[in-house]
C-alpha cells in the first residue's frame, strides 16, 4: 500500500449497527458486492459522543445506504486507540467488501498491519493509516484562508502586535497534519497584523507561547478540555488585549469561548473567532454571532457519503490518482454564507463540484445515486 501524508481527528460499541433512513428516490443502479449482493462497508467513526463526528453517521443514515446498494456496519472508536484496535480486529473478521476508518491518533502502525494482512480495501478518513487510501481536507489551506478573513477585519479595527493576542487550540494526539490548520492560521495572521513572523513548522505540539502575541493550548478537539485549557491560561493574556480565537474544530472553539465568556473576555468589540467544521454550531454562529466572522466549511455532515463512495471505488479496483483524495471545502465569510447555506443550517442544495483528484468518485454508483454533488449524475 502507498504511504500517505495525513491529518486527523475515531469509536462507540464494538457491535455493528446497520444504517437506515429515507431514500431520495434516485434511480441510478445500486452498487453490488460478490454475486450481486449489496456491497458491505464496515465504518469506524472517531467518537460518537462528539456532535462534530456523530453527524457523519447520522447524515449517512438519513441517506439510507441500503436503498443505494450499500450495507454499512458501524463502529465507534470512542477517541480511544485500544477501542480502535478492537474495532479493526472485528471489522477485519467480518470480511466486508471495504473498510472506512476514522483513526483517533497518528499511531496507526498496528492497525495498518491488520488491515494490510487482510487484503481488504481501506479508506482512512482525515487521519492517515499506512494500509489505507487517504481521504482528507487541506487543513493548511483552511487555516490560511480563515486568517485572511479575520486578519482583514482585525486590521480594519486597528488590531496590531501591541494590542492583540491570538489563541490557537491544537489536538496534539492528532498529529501535525490536523494541526496544520492552526499553525498556518497563526503564521498568516501574524503577517497580516504585523506580529513577529513565524513559519507554521516552527509551531510544534509542545509549543505554548508564540512570540509576544500567540498562545497555543491543547483542546483535544473536544469541548471540556478546551474550556479547562483556556480557563487556565486566560489570566496571562493582558487585560487590554483584543483576542483572536481559532482551533481545530468547533467543539474545541466553543469550549474555549465559554471560558472566555466566564472570564469576561468575550465582548463583541474585543473578540474575533474563525470556526472550523461547517457543522450546525459553526453555521449558526456565523449567521448570528458578530464575533464569529469566518467558518471553514468542510461539509463534515457529508463525509460519510464521500468515504463510502471511495470505499466502493477501491473495492471496484480503482487506484486513486493522488496520494490524498480531497474532501470538499471552502472558507465562508458572513457575506458568503447564504450562497451555500440559505437557511443557516448545514443543509445544502448541492455540494461543490468534484476536482481533478477526487473526480473518480463521481463514477461510483453510490455517489451518482445520491444526486447531491454538483455535476455528478
Amino acid at each position: 500500500m502507498k504511504k500517505h501524508i495525513s491529518i486527523g481527528l475515531a469509536t462507540l460499541t464494538a457491535v455493528a449497527i446497520s444504517l437506515t433512513g429515507c431514500s431520495n428516490g434516485n434511480e441510478s443502479p445500486p452498487a453490488t458486492g460478490a454475486a450481486g449482493d449489496p456491497m458491505t462497508v464496515s465504518f469506524a467513526n472517531f467518537d460518537e459522543s462528539v456532535p462534530f463526528f456523530q453527524v457523519i453517521r447520522t447524515t449517512l443514515q438519513d441517506q439510507d445506504p441500503p436503498s443505494h446498494g450499500i450495507n454499512v456496519n458501524w463502529y465507534d472508536n470512542k477517541s480511544d486507540p485500544l477501542m480502535m484496535l478492537q474495532n479493526v480486529q472485528q471489522m477485519v473478521n467480518e470480511q466486508p467488501d471495504a473498510l472506512v476508518l476514522y483513526p483517533v491518533s497518528a499511531a496507526t502502525e498496528g492497525i495498518s498491519r491488520l488491515i494490510e494482512d487482510s487484503g481488504i480495501p481501506c479508506v482512512a478518513l482525515n487521519l492517515d493509516a499506512e494500509a489505507c487510501s487517504f481521504l482528507n481536507i487541506d487543513n493548511a489551506a483552511l487555516g490560511q484562508e480563515s486568517a485572511d478573513i479575520v486578519g482583514d477585519i482585525g486590521a480594519e479595527r486597528g488590531w496590531t502586535a501591541e494590542n492583540t493576542t491570538v489563541l490557537i487550540g491544537q489536538n496534539a494526539a492528532a498529529g501535525e497534519q490536523v494541526n496544520a490548520a492552526v499553525t498556518n492560521f497563526y503564521s498568516k495572521i501574524a503577517d497580516k497584523l504585523g506580529f513577529d513572523p513565524v513559519k507554521p513548522e516552527e509551531i510544534s505540539a509542545s509549543t505554548t507561547t508564540i512570540g509576544d502575541n500567540g498562545v497555543q493550548f491543547d483542546g483535544a478537539s473536544t469541548l471540556q478540555p478546551s474550556f479547562e485549557a483556556v480557563q487556565g491560561l486566560i489570566a496571562g493574556v493582558p487585560a487590554d488585549h483584543n483576542i483572536i480565537l481559532y482551533t481545530v474544530n468547533n467543539d474545541s472553539t466553543n469550549g474555549a469561548l465559554r471560558a472566555l465568556e466566564d472570564a469576561g473576555r468575550a465582548d463583541d468589540s474585543k473578540l474575533l473567532i474563525a470556526g472550523l467544521g461547517g457543522d450546525s454550531t459553526g453555521i449558526k454562529s456565523l449567521s448570528e454571532d458578530p464575533r464569529w466572522v469566518a467558518e471553514g466549511d468542510i461539509f463534515v455532515s457529508y463525509w460519510g457519503q464521500y468515504a463510502v463512495a471511495m470505499a466502493q471505488a477501491l473495492a471496484d479496483g480503482v487506484t486513486p490518482p493522488a496520494d490524498v483524495t480531497p474532501l470538499p471545502q471552502l472558507v465562508l465569510s458572513k457575506d458568503e454564507l447564504k450562497a451555500y447555506h440559505p437557511d443557516a443550517t448545514t443543509a445544502v442544495t448541492k455540494l461543490p463540484p468534484l476536482v481533478d483528484d477526487n473526480k473518480y468518485l463521481g463514477d461510483t454508483a453510490f455517489l451518482r445515486s445520491l444526486g447531491n454533488v454538483e455535476g455528478v449524475q
